[in-house]
């Protein structure tokens, strides 16, 4: 079987790392999770029906909000099988071989790795094909998956490596020397993720603690919260309080997300 032998058509899509599109399967599953879970807050927080359903109009601003979010994992996931990627490029270099050929190596590498549809898989996947079948140019190849990834490491040691071949310079200690650069770059950028990671499950658990509370004070005693049910100033109150765990959860999100 051919190394770049076309498997899937999927595998041929240039990704652009910066967006994140939900495909039709992908916004059913999104809606009918999102509806249920905002149908069953607006029955916890205010008891009426009528309430609880106009509150399932929210899951349409939030699939933008959850689009950004799915669109930032990938980043992130691109990012750190990146450096997987740098050190096998690295390596080749250190050989004497060039950049396609490094490339091509790197895709071999890396399939004991990780699985074939991993972020950096597909790319490499793509690129060899574009440079090796397609016979496009490496400057046209590299710098559009630069542009694609919308990471700085990815651009940083494109730009470094043109740069070299531009001026002449020694490409093989260029390439080393960013390569060890950015190495040390996204080692610090995945510690950093590492200690977000359990502020974030903290942020959530905070976030279900209201919840979870009227839930137990329905249960234990419900007479005490009966002044907040059927009245407008019930609704009022409970809306401040749901605006507010809102808010505060959003806040807490990005506070933790880590931009590439």
């Amino acid at each position: 079987m051919k190394l770049f032998q076309k498997e899937d058509s999927d595998r041929d899509v240039l990704t652009d790392y910066r967006y994140y599109r939900l495909n039709h399967k992908e916004r059913m599953r999104y809606y009918l999770v999102a509806c249920v879970a905002f149908f069953a807050v607006g029955l916890l927080f205010y008891h009426n029906v009528i309430l609880a359903l106009l509150l399932t109009l929210l899951s349409v601003p939030c699939r933008r909000l959850w689009e950004n979010q799915l669109a930032s994992k990938r980043r992130l996931e691109l990012a750190v099988q990146f450096r997987d990627m740098l050190s096998s490029v690295s390596a080749s270099f250190a050989v004497g071989r060039q950049m396609s050929e490094a490339l091509k190596e790197a895709y071999s590498d890396l399939s004991l790795i990780y699985a074939q549809d991993a972020p950096v898989m597909i790319e490499l996947h793509i690129i060899n094909d574009r440079l090796w079948k397609g016979m496009e140019l490496e400057r046209d190849v590299l710098f559009d998956f630069a542009q694609r990834s919308a990471c700085e490491e990815i651009e940083n040691f494109i730009d470094v490596y043109f740069t070299c071949l531009s001026t002449g310079g020694d490409t093989i200690k260029a390439v080393s020397r960013a390569s060890t650069q950015i190495l040390d770059r996204l080692e610090i950028r995945n510690e950093i993720i590492t200690m977000t990671t359990q502020k974030k499950y903290e942020s959530v658990i905070l976030t279900l603690m209201p919840p979870v509370i009227l839930v137990f004070l329905q249960l234990a005693s419900p007479d005490y919260l009966s002044p907040l049910y059927g009245t407008l100033s019930g609704v009022f109150i409970m809306t401040a309080a749901l605006a507010i765990t809102a808010a505060a959860f959003l806040w807490s999100v990005k506070i933790t997300s880590i931009e590439l």
